[in-house]
């Protein structure tokens, strides 16, 4: 199920992204009982966390969203002002309370710098 897309996040300005989660037949995947969590490390390796991308499952009105397979990532000014002008790798994963984990998106980060404060 996981994807490859590389993302270019421009420090100081606000970050927004919708990922949409489908099954092998590119149906909507749905997300009832799943969290989602993402992290932007330097490296693959790396044991330090650049950012926790902190991602949200759409829940929608009468949790229309969750059928629907949409995860938020959403990012303030602030935060991408603090991130260091480099190149990372981040991850996107989906879990349950059964244990299962998904990989759902993963790919390099682009942070380009600010000029204007």
């Amino acid at each position: 199920m996981s994807s490859s897309a590389d993302l270019i996040i421009q420090q100081g300005a606000t970050f927004g992204a919708t990922v949409t989660v489908k099954n092998s037949d590119l149906s909507a995947f749905n997300l009832t009982g799943y969290t989602g969590r993402g992290q932007i490390r330097n490296s693959y390796g790396a044991t330090g966390i650049l950012l926790d991308l902190a991602p949200v499952i759409r829940t929608g009105v009468n949790n229309s969203a969750l059928v629907s397979g949409l995860i938020d990532i959403d990012l303030t000014a602030a935060t991408t002002a603090t991130l260091p002008i480099h190149q990372a790798r981040y991850d996107l994963e989906i879990f349950n309370a059964n244990g299962t984990v998904t990989r759902v998106l993963q790919g390099k980060v682009l942070i380009t710098p600010e000029v204007t404060r």
